[in-house]
Formats: C-alpha cells, sequence, structure tokens
C-alpha cells in the first residue's frame, strides 16, 4: 500500500510538472511566433525602403472607369467618368520611360478601371511592346468583355506577348470560351489569384485631415515601392494618389496631390533618381489610414457613398 501511495502522489506531482513545462512551451512558442513576425516586419520595412536595382513592376490604366461597381475601389474607378488615355501622349511617355530606364523593367502591367472597355488596346499593346521589346506584360480584366473582343485582339495578344490574368469576381463569365481562345492563339491565361479563388471586397480607408504619420504609412502599405503607378508622363509610388482626384469631386474634398508626390520622367535624371524617389515615403502617404484597412468578405458593389473610405 505505501508503495502504492508513493506511485499516485508520483503521478500528481509529475502531472504539475507536466502541465508547467506546457505552459512553459506555449509561452515560448507565443514569443517565437512574436519575434518571427517582428523579423517579418523589419524585412518587409528594409525592402520597402531600399531603392530597387530596377523597376519589378509598374502599372499602366487603359481606362479610368469600370464596368463593374466595386465597394470601396483603391483606384476609385466606380467613380471616375469614362476616360481612356491619349495614344500620341501614351508613345510618347512610353518611348521616354524606355529611355529613362534603359528598356529594363520586369513587368508591366495594364489595368483601370476596366482595360477593355478601351476600344483600342491592340494598339496600346503594339507601342509598349515595341519600346520594351524583354518586359512581360500582363492585362489585368474582370473578364466580362472578353467574349466580345475581335480577332485583331486574339491576334495582337499574341503577337505583343500579352499574357491575361483575369480576376474571378462572382459574376457570369464564359471562362470555357476565354480558355479556348487562349488554347488557340497560344496566350498565357493565368488568373490574378488563381481559378477557384473568386473575389473579395476590400475596405481602403483614408483620413481626410491627413494627420497621419507619412513614415508609418509608407512602411505599413503593400502597394508602397511594389504596385508603381505610371500615368501621364508621372511615376507614383501606389495606385491610391494619382486617381485620388476622382475621391475630391464626387465626395467634394480636399486630399491634394503635390508635385513631390510623384516623379516626372521628363524631368529626372536618370533611373536611379527614380528609383531612390521610390523607396520613399511621399506626402500623400499621411491620408493613408493603412493600419485599417481591411478585408469585409465577399465581394460587394459600391453605393458610392463617403462611408466606403472612412472608419465609422
Amino acid at each position: 500500500m505505501h508503495d502504492k501511495r508513493l506511485w499516485i502522489l508520483s503521478l500528481f506531482k509529475n502531472a504539475k510538472q507536466h502541465q508547467k513545462i506546457k505552459a512553459r512551451l506555449q509561452q515560448l512558442e507565443q514569443q517565437n511566433k512574436d519575434l518571427i513576425f517582428q523579423n517579418n516586419t523589419q524585412k518587409n520595412a528594409l525592402k520597402k525602403l531600399t531603392p530597387q536595382a530596377y523597376l519589378r513592376k509598374i502599372e499602366i490604366h487603359l481606362a479610368e472607369h469600370c464596368n463593374l461597381n466595386c465597394f470601396s475601389c483603391n483606384h476609385f474607378s466606380q467613380l471616375a467618368p469614362q476616360g481612356f488615355p491619349d495614344l500620341e501622349k501614351f508613345e510618347k511617355d512610353i518611348e521616354k520611360l524606355a529611355q529613362i530606364t534603359h528598356k529594363l523593367i520586369s513587368l508591366i502591367v495594364f489595368t483601370g478601371g476596366e482595360p477593355l472597355l478601351n476600344p483600342n488596346c491592340k494598339n496600346f499593346f503594339a507601342i509598349t511592346r515595341k519600346h520594351f521589346p524583354d518586359s512581360k506584360i500582363w492585362l489585368i480584366t474582370n473578364g466580362i468583355l472578353l467574349e466580345k473582343q475581335s480577332k485583331d485582339f486574339w491576334e495582337s495578344c499574341k503577337e505583343n506577348k500579352i499574357e491575361l490574368h483575369p480576376t474571378k469576381y462572382p459574376i457570369k463569365v464564359n471562362w470555357e470560351f476565354v480558355e479556348s481562345q487562349c488554347k488557340e492563339y497560344g496566350i498565357p491565361l493565368i488568373f490574378y489569384d488563381n481559378s477557384q479563388i473568386q473575389k473579395t471586397s476590400y475596405k481602403t480607408i483614408l483620413e481626410p485631415q491627413g494627420n497621419l504619420d507619412c513614415f508609418h504609412s509608407f512602411i505599413g502599405c503593400h502597394q508602397a515601392n511594389n504596385c508603381t503607378h505610371f500615368k501621364n508622363g508621372k511615376i507614383y509610388p501606389c495606385s491610391v494618389a494619382p486617381n485620388i482626384h476622382y475621391f475630391n469631386s464626387a465626395f467634394n474634398q480636399n486630399l491634394p496631390i503635390t508635385p513631390l508626390d510623384s516623379i516626372d520622367i521628363y524631368k529626372a535624371k536618370d533611373y536611379n533618381e527614380i528609383l531612390q524617389f521610390l523607396a520613399k515615403p511621399i506626402p500623400f502617404c499621411r491620408f493613408c489610414n493603412l493600419a485599417k484597412w481591411k478585408s469585409i468578405g465577399e465581394w460587394k458593389t459600391s453605393k458610392k457613398d463617403i462611408s466606403e473610405y472612412l472608419e465609422l
């Protein structure tokens, strides 16, 4: 009996020790997660503040407006009137961009708005490929207008090596037709996320008073020094700043853009100056409340109300 009591007591003692060890392991596991998070945060900050060796990606609108009406679009396309880039000016700007970057841009992305609303896509494809023979060129689209494209469009995609990168929205699109066309013309078809994922809605939260810390907004921004935007001969570090005028006009606001928010390719002395510019905050960063940007779940349409861009 004495040995049995000692055995039972040892079980209780060991159980307590096991609980302490388990609690300590959980604590260490959480500390490890915190350290990994801090390390990744610092790495991301360092990456944003380090000038790129050359531009990995630059985005260009082929249309300002859209045939969808997305909630809180960070290009403000649901608020924009119909608009397309002027083809003659576009060619002049692309030629200058190629000159100053030595044609060294890894990826050029045609976006919008919905780029297929532009009836002259093939001309923009040809001009861009002429001046950037080695860059990847993507067309981002919601897919609605792909069935209506002429043979010239598909031939231009093939000739100019355009990759089709649709975003899958919860809308009716004949993807079988699109896949067959891409297969026929040898055009890469790669869904922007993947073919099984449908678009969700994201809330872009702004601070109209402009009292946020530019540095912290820049560091926390997934677009900064990554989703570079090219518009009217100027390069911006994001898509929000160059399109904020649609927000201002729709809601009678005044979130100003200054010459310091972009770099003019006609005034930049060289490629290095552009890359240095993109690796630092711009004054407009004070209007973006990046800490509050968030997914709101399944895709929804816009009511074109300012509340879609404010923290309520």
